[in-house]
């Protein structure tokens, strides 16, 4: 991004140069040709006899008048130095614009034959009447680049209906292929929940993933008496009992 800032920088540079000198040289032809008219209009008046210049002298458009109006002309003209201007000021908010937004990445979505994320790790605590799942995700090695990942928990009762949802982003803003990234999602405000299941999700839609954990018992810290189960359903999202 920083190259391709530099690149269109040093070109806006270049452009603007450019149009300064073209605009540089319309103005000096300007004035050669101004100066031109000055010396030929004098030549002109040294030429006439006393009787003609006295005769002219006495008419409504006096000489000085026909000056006044070439140096307006020449003021108000110059079209290609208001382009040149103009063009500056386009080329400087680009490269404005691209510095601003080089820092914010835009969301990108995962190709079809990528290979989907992998879950290493996942835990839940119940504080209250507020659960957080916590754990470790991994975007494998002949994965695709990942930006903006988050992480959603969608929380069930015990008779498998829906109660509540949390969402949060990973801890890594930035997920390149081989990357791991921890994750910590809080669903509050929960007081009946049977299981919970989490998914990963851009911007752009749902990322597939797969369980990666070889064995997961997730209590909470105030049960002990049995070891949660484990479902996983068709679309491969890890469905969590909480007991």
């Amino acid at each position: 991004m920083d190259i391709g800032i530099l690149a269109l920088t040093l070109a806006s540079l270049a452009a603007a140069a450019g149009f300064g000198v073209v605009a540089w040289r319309s103005r000096v032809d300007a004035r050669r040709r101004s100066a031109a008219r000055v010396a030929a209009l004098a030549a002109a008046i040294g030429a006439a006899d006393s009787v003609t210049l006295a005769a002219s002298d006495s008419r409504s458009v006096p000489v000085t008048s026909m000056f006044e109006a070439t140096s307006r002309g020449a003021a108000k003209g110059h079209p290609l130095m208001r382009m040149a201007v103009v063009a500056a000021l386009a080329v400087a908010l680009v490269v404005a614009a691209a510095m601003a937004n080089r820092d914010h990445a835009q969301p990108v979505a995962a190709r079809a034959d990528a290979a989907p994320l992998e879950l290493v790790s996942m835990r839940h605590t119940r504080d209250g009447r507020r659960l957080t799942v916590s754990g470790l995700v991994r975007n494998p090695p002949s994965g695709a680049p990942l930006t903006h990942i988050a992480a959603v928990v969608f929380a069930f009762d015990h008779s498998g209906s829906f109660v509540a949802s949390g969402r949060a982003a990973l801890d890594f803003t930035i997920l390149e292929p081989g990357d791991e990234s921890p994750f910590v999602v809080t669903v509050p405000d929960v007081a009946d929940v049977g299981r919970y299941r989490v998914s990963f999700r851009t911007e752009a839609g749902l990322l597939r993933h797969i369980d990666r954990r070889a064995a997961q018992q997730v209590r909470r810290p105030e049960d002990n008496r049995r070891p949660q189960g484990l479902r996983l359903p068709v679309d491969g999202d890890p469905r969590v009992s909480v007991n």
